[in-house]
């Protein structure tokens, strides 16, 4: 009975270690790709400000004109 207790608690053990091995691989490829998206957005909304800021010196020497 004492063997088989320890054989079930064992299990228990390489279960819960595997689970919790693949959960850490999980959250850490899910945290590098919001990292990664963050990035993308702040690129992007760089470009939009950059966009715009040029749209209003262009329309801006067009009214001085």
């Amino acid at each position: 009975m004492i063997l088989a207790i320890e054989i079930l608690g064992i299990l228990t053990m390489c279960t819960i270690m595997f689970v919790l091995i693949w959960g850490f691989i999980l959250l850490n490829q899910i945290l590098n790709q919001l990292r990664y998206k963050n990035y993308l957005m702040e690129k992007l909304t760089q470009h939009i400000y950059t966009l715009a800021q040029k749209e209003e010196e262009l329309s801006a020497n067009n009214n001085a004109e």
